[in-house]
């Protein structure tokens, strides 16, 4: 990063912020990070905002990157070393079309509609084209197709692609029998600043070495490696809560607390009744002793 660049960023976010575009906290930067195992060469970034993904490298690594957001694109000039951008709208004018990345990292914008080109190379491989409504596998096609033959992406993106079916389930299922999904891991919502709603991050392997994928959930830090043929057996889903199932959690209960908090309420219930009764009977010019009787005879039957 450039000495300096950063002492205004957060005005700059702010400012973002009020008009709908955001950013990627740092702390989860270095999360993104966390799930690439080895030091890239060069680093791409496909929705590359301020550039607060990227800022997590070295500055030896080159880093190249596309933005739909001038200004925000512009920051991220200001702010990394040895970084190309592009301005532009990746889906529809990719930037680096002849290029290939032995890294890619991404927190592209959650289930935007976008406009499917049938003829585009970047999803010719895949068994459909992600629907219009929803961009999210677009996203994920774009990168795989910009990794290198042994290239891995860590990608950060909206809970539902892991279980929505149509077109999306086709592709997930394409992405599973073709082992390029690795790692799944559920990040809860306000784990970090400024992300208020829960976030998954899929970890992509272009290679297609892995026959498993292992899930963890940040929220109670299990973890667990899960067989493909597991996978197709659950329909292809890639919910973590599938293979990872929240625990029941069973209160332990004391039978002497409990039963003397269940008398303590008889007692006092039968004295709120009691005191009903005896406001009606006043009222009515009643006897209330009948009623008594009723009680210590019923009372009286318990006794041993």
């Amino acid at each position: 990063m450039k000495p300096g660049s950063d002492y205004n960023l957060k005005s700059i976010r702010k400012a973002f912020k009020t008009k709908g575009v955001f950013y990627t906290p740092p702390e989860l930067a270095e999360l993104v990070k966390s799930y690439i195992p080895f030091k890239p060469v060069k680093v791409y970034d496909p929705t590359c905002g301020d550039g607060g993904l990227l800022a997590v490298f070295d500055d030896d690594v080159l880093k190249f990157g596309q933005e739909i957001n001038a200004p925000q694109l512009d920051v991220a000039r200001e702010r990394l070393v040895n970084f190309t951008g592009y301005c532009g709208d990746t889906l529809k004018d990719d930037g680096f079309a002849d290029e290939k990345f032995d890294c890619i990292v991404a927190n592209p914008p959650f289930s935007v509609k976008w406009e499917p080109d049938e003829n585009d190379a970047r999803f010719k491989d895949a068994p459909c084209v992600p629907g219009a409504a929803k961009a999210d596998y677009a996203f994920l096609l774009h990168i795989l197709y910009h990794l290198s033959d042994d290239g891995i992406a860590a990608v950060l993106g909206f809970p539902g692609i892991l279980y929505r079916g149509n077109r999306e389930g086709k592709i997930r299922q394409w992405l599973i029998d073709n082992n390029h999904i690795s790692k799944v891991v559920a990040i809860p919502g306000k784990t970090f600043t400024d992300t208020a709603i829960a976030t998954v991050l899929l970890v992509l392997d272009k290679s297609g070495k892995h026959e498993s994928i292992e899930f963890t959930d940040k929220e109670t830090g299990k973890s667990r490696v899960v067989s493909k043929a597991e996978i197709i057996q659950n329909d292809y889903t890639l919910s973590v809560n599938t293979y990872l199932p929240a625990e029941i959690i069973r209160e332990e209960i004391n039978p002497f607390e409990l039963e003397t908090e269940l008398r303590e309420r008889q007692l006092k219930n039968l004295k709120t009744g009691l005191e009903i009764s005896r406001f009606c009977c006043q009222m009515e010019g009643l006897s209330l002793n009948p009623h008594l009787d009723t009680i210590i005879e019923l009372v009286e039957s318990f006794r041993q």
